[in-house]
This record gives C-alpha cells, structure tokens and sequence, in this order.
C-alpha cells in the first residue's frame, strides 16, 4: 500500500511538471508564461519595454509589452511569414523592372 501511495504521489507531482507552451495566450503575464512552460531559453530585451522570449525545444517566440503577452509565434508561422515576403519583393523587383524598361 505504502509503495502504491509513493507511485502516485511521484506521477502527480511529473503530470504537474509537464509543460505545455501551447497554452499560452495573448493577455497572460510573465509570471503566468513560466508558471506554465518554466524560464525561456533566451530573452532578448526590445526598446519600449518589449521583450522577446525564446522556447528554442519548442520552437516558439513570445513577444511581451510592459510585461504582458502581446503574440505568440510558431517557428512555421515565422517561416511562412518570410516566404510571404520573399515573394513580396519579387514582386516589387518584377514591378521596377517593368517600370524601368
């Protein structure tokens, strides 16, 4: 019996220690973000009192203004983003090249 109670004792505590930075909203405090997914690989401290705080394992970038959660960004979301706007210039070279004939 003892030995039971220890083993769920122990799995709770671990169910509890589970991080999920996928519960992470827009609006949540700093204290709530490492509450939920723990201390950030890296910070990167902004003018106006913004920070950007890096998950590197999970691939996720957080923005915070004065100390809020202002978006939170997937490495894919990024990715895309970048695409977009590759294609964007390519589209504005075409353009001045035309312009320019």
């Amino acid at each position: 019996m003892k030995k039971i109670l220890i083993i769920t004792v122990i799995t709770m505590f671990t169910a509890c220690a589970t991080r999920d930075i996928h519960d992470i909203e827009e609006g949540m405090a700093s204290k709530e973000v490492v509450d939920i997914a723990g201390e950030p690989t890296e910070k990167v401290e902004m003018p106006l009192d913004i920070e950007w705080w890096v998950y590197e394992e999970d691939k996720v970038l957080l923005i915070f203004e004065n100390d809020t959660v202002t978006n939170v960004t997937s490495e894919k979301e990024i990715e895309e983003s970048l695409k977009d706007f590759e294609k964007g210039m390519e589209d504005i070279q075409k353009e001045i090249e035309e312009l320019t004939k």
